[in-house]
């Protein structure tokens, strides 16, 4: 399915872009699923298309957000109307941007064939499966613990980023030599806008529970976003964090909003992240089957910037940069475990290259860890962030004390003087 999309620029200049969405995968489920469902589908492919078309160096208000006022072509375009002013606070709170969107009428959207088929008969449960650590856990944890349900593994790509494609069919492959009959999916779903300048991608999380959402609606169950609750909250390390370098991919805010959406439309599908008051690392610790997963965690892929060979100074060829804040929690949450991760740059390296971009997040998490935090102080930043309207919002505090304390053993660990001396640790 190709969505035609006209961007215009505030200098009146018009480029023509298009959301490729390859909707055969999900086709199955079309007429099988309530309407609404794909409608939300539709919408987060033109969402992520538009995210992805607009270069926020050159088109941001502010250096990082960018506006946008657009019109929607929906069938069910009157039952989104009452939905404006939510699905915009959606968008804006996990892109970083102000969105504007109003949703038209249209002629029905049609959608491909797809032959009938049991493979998905027995559906329990849905996961987003985006091949990091977290969503590998997630599906461990449910096909331990439910040896007679049955895992749906819901994933999409950007085939200008391969890499999270390579590594679900990785630990795909795996899972059958371990829970072959256990679970389904079908290829990850192609989102493939055809103007690509915004490699930031905050909307990408949208794709991945719209596709969950067209299961689980057809199957009657629940969906599941396995995901740390130090990432999702992903509190941030310096008050200059806040927005362009804090993602809400799976933020509580940006459930709550989408949660919202959904009830509204009629559907009755739970969505929630049992992990959300959990570190990284107790998520592997508290795994149901740790031994498996430790034993194959290295072809799971944690990075934010895989791909960036050119400034990863210890090993060219590694997995992972070492330099991100997944990289970190990721290596902070396999202390006292054999880490078979092949990480780009050592903390040292990290620490001589201060005042490089490259260092940015290492030195920002330092500096975090240097300050004395006040539970006062950290509710205050929560709330900055729109946790107020939590009545949990002190298991949300302890939660980044946690954070804290798994952050700093991994320092500690790693046991460089220099860095200690840094911290004022020695």
């Amino acid at each position: 399915m190709t969505i035609p999309i006209s961007i215009e620029d505030a200098k009146g200049n018009v480029f023509n872009t298009s959301a490729v969405v390859q909707m055969t995968p999900i086709a199955y489920f079309w007429g099988k699923s309530p309407s609404v469902a794909f409608s939300l589908l539709y919408i987060s492919a033109i969402a992520y298309t538009i995210d992805r078309s607009v270069d926020r160096h050159i088109h941001s208000v502010d250096g990082w957000s960018r506006e946008f006022d657009v019109d929607i072509n929906l069938p069910e375009f009157e039952q989104f109307h009452p939905l404006e002013k939510t699905v915009n606070k959606m968008l804006s709170f996990l892109t970083g941007d102000y969105w504007n969107c109003h949703f038209v009428g249209t002629e029905q959207v049609h959608y491909c064939r797809y032959n009938n088929t049991n493979y998905f008969d027995g559906i329990t449960q849905v996961n987003l499966f985006s091949g990091g650590m977290d969503s590998l856990i997630g599906a461990i944890d449910y096909m331990t613990d439910h040896p007679e349900g049955k895992l749906f593994l819901a994933s999409h790509y950007d085939n200008s980023m391969p890499g999270p494609l390579s590594d679900q069919r990785e630990l795909k492959g795996l899972f059958e030599k371990m829970y072959r009959g256990r679970y389904c999916s079908i290829d990850a779903v192609l989102i493939k806008p055809s103007y690509s300048e915004e490699l930031s991608c905050r909307s990408r999380s949208l794709m991945f529970l719209s596709i969950a959402l067209v299961v689980a609606s057809y199957a009657n169950c629940k969906i599941v976003v396995p995901e740390n609750g130090s990432v999702s909250l992903n509190y941030p390390l310096s008050p200059s964090r806040r927005a362009s370098c804090s993602t809400r991919t799976t933020h509580p805010v940006f459930l709550f909003y989408y949660r919202e959406i959904i009830k509204a439309l009629g559907l009755t599908t739970e969505i929630c992240n049992p992990y959300e008051k959990k570190t990284k690392g107790e998520m592997v610790q508290e795994c149901s089957g740790k031994d498996y997963l430790l034993s194959i965690v290295e072809f799971s892929n944690s990075c934010g910037k895989r791909n960036m060979h050119q400034v990863m100074y210890d090993n060219h060829n590694a997995s992972h940069c070492g330099h991100c804040m997944p990289c970190m929690y990721r290596k902070a949450s396999l202390i006292g475990e054999l880490d078979k991760t092949s990480y780009g740059n050592r903390f040292i390296t990290l620490f001589d290259k201060r005042g490089k971009k490259v260092a940015e997040d290492f030195f920002a998490m330092l500096n975090f860890l240097k300050k004395d935090l006040s539970r006062e102080q950290i509710k205050r930043e929560l709330r900055i962030a729109g946790m107020g309207r939590f009545e949990d919002l002190d298991e949300y505090v302890d939660l980044v004390l946690r954070t804290r304390t798994e952050l700093a053993s991994m320092i500690r660990e790693d046991n460089n003087s220099r860095i200690l001396k840094y911290l004022g640790w020695r």
